[in-house]
């Protein structure tokens, strides 16, 4: 009969339930998982090609009509994908802000997927609401905020920057006696400006367009050859948009630009915000862990001067991914987000009550403010300073060794965790082929960008392992591919 349950259904052992049986079960598969992850590569990935691991891939049926062995099932999702995937954990996996992961952290993720927390109210999630909010709070106390201070967690810093651009755009409707949520862009938008580096995060641009505002809203100013936003520029900017009758809404500064790693001078646009009247969002997903490190610290002055700061912790703090926040001077700014619902997020809660739906774009969220501070506590400030400034070090010492390799070039001197080169004589084709060989044999996986129309290299250190014997190794390993991809014929592309 439709409806009717079977009492003896091997499923029913398949639930997590918080009960000694159950959690039996769930230990009994941690323990296969954990088994299964031994099986991955000795290398930062497999030489299976892109072709092949499809076809592998492929073969596999995603939903029989009858189950398996949870320990069988396991064991060939290993052999099908965590022998051939990437190992963040190899010191020769530097291509992107690809960390690997504290154990703190893995373990912490069990429960917040058992226990299930869903962070849109406090009646789904009463401790957890108060974690989040906790450690917020502990976030806007290290950037410098004051005590109106608050944020929430996102799904990253394209998420947390969206949000921040959000408010903005909210914002600077209110000014004008607009609710833009209500009544939607007042004609005057056509107008509005965004303001932000050469060397921001594509992401600006992503939020300008989803907000109705259009990619043409964001206005790139030239950057210094560091990276970094170029503050004679941003004025010359300002003043051609003032006298051609453009509203600058929003100031972004950059705090870790993805390739360079560059720093705005984030309290000269912050003095330029405050004249304008506009919002101040600083996009630190990269570098915004240096707010732990004494000794790096102070790269991030001006970050106190923001009215909204994005954080990655699944970045420079070590956690698995997702783990960001948007982190905002005055809390209240939250209620130019908030649309209220019935079933939700309600006006007669009981004191204390806080439904962080109202906070968010998501509805339904994880808690992954779980992890980061059982990384926390478990880790210590000056611990996890410690890692930081061992990687930057390393940074600077790739940097030196590019320096000392004839056949290399570096792009600019490192001021966070990456370092970009090229190679003189060497054509886009060539680095690409570099690039590209390494990352099929399974050697390494290397970084590859443009820096202002320049083709480049790079390595990002994200392991604290990594020695710099290592980076010396690494160095050796692209000039001798990139020596190999010369003596190639000019048909033989990337083979």
């Amino acid at each position: 009969m439709l409806g009717s349950v079977n009492e003896s259904a091997n499923w029913r052992d398949l639930i997590v339930a918080l009960d000694d049986r159950h959690l039996d079960t769930l230990a009994n598969a941690a323990a296969a998982t954990i088994e299964s992850l031994r099986g991955s590569p000795d290398a930062p990935r497999s030489d299976v090609s892109p072709t092949a691991l499809r076809e592998l891939v492929r073969a596999v049926t995603i939903c029989p009509d009858e189950g398996g062995d949870p320990t069988t099932v396991l064991a060939e999702f290993a052999t099908m994908v965590w022998r051939h995937g990437v190992v963040p954990s190899d010191v020769a996996c530097v291509a992107h802000l690809h960390p690997p992961t504290l154990v703190p952290a893995v373990a912490t993720e069990l429960a917040i997927a058992a226990t299930n927390q869903s962070m849109d109210s406090w009646d789904q999630s009463p401790a957890a609401t108060e974690v989040e909010l906790h450690l917020m709070a502990w976030l806007a106390d290290l950037i410098g905020f004051g005590p109106t201070a608050s944020g929430v967690m996102t799904s990253g810093g394209t998420a947390s920057n969206l949000l921040g651009i959000t408010l903005a755009r909210s914002a600077a409707a209110m000014r004008s006696g607009v609710d833009v949520l209500q009544s939607g862009l007042p004609a005057e938008a056509s107008t509005w400006r965004i303001l932000c580096s050469d060397q921001a995060h594509f992401s600006i641009q992503r939020a300008a367009a989803q907000l109705g505002l259009g990619r043409d809203a964001v206005v790139a100013v030239a950057s210094t050859p560091s990276g970094s936003l170029d503050v004679t520029a941003l004025d010359e900017a300002i003043d051609r948009l003032t006298r051609a009758g453009s509203r600058v809404i929003a100031l972004i500064a950059t705090a870790g630009t993805t390739d360079l790693g560059a720093i705005d001078p984030m309290d000269e646009v912050a003095a330029r915000a405050r004249r304008l009247g506009c919002w101040f969002h600083v996009d630190a997903a990269v570098a915004g862990a240096f707010l732990l490190a004494d000794r790096l610290r102070a790269r991030l002055a001006g970050i106190e001067l923001a009215d909204s700061v994005t954080i990655d912790f699944h970045k420079l703090w070590w956690q698995p991914f997702n783990a960001s926040a948007l982190v905002v001077r005055d809390t209240s700014t939250f209620d130019l987000l908030r649309v209220p619902s019935d079933y939700l997020d309600r006006d007669d809660e009981l004191e204390g009550v806080v439904n962080l739906v109202g906070r968010s774009l998501d509805t339904s969220r994880r808690f992954d403010a779980a992890k980061v501070v059982v990384t926390l506590r478990t880790l210590g400030r000056h611990a996890l300073a410690e890692m930081l400034e061992h990687l930057v070090a390393l940074a600077t010492h790739a940097a030196q060794a590019v320096d000392d390799e004839p056949t290399l070039s570096l792009l600019a001197p490192p001021t966070a965790v990456m370092c970009v080169f090229d190679a003189p004589g060497a054509s886009a084709d060539d680095l690409r082929a570099v690039q590209q060989r390494l990352l099929v044999r399974g050697e390494l996986v290397l970084g590859r960008t443009r820096i202002k129309g320049r083709a480049a290299l790079k390595f990002t250190f994200m392991n604290p392992l990594t020695t710099t014997a290592d980076v010396d190794r690494l160095v050796r390993v692209v000039t001798d591919e990139l020596r190999a991809v010369r003596a190639l014929p000019a048909v033989d592309g990337t083979a």
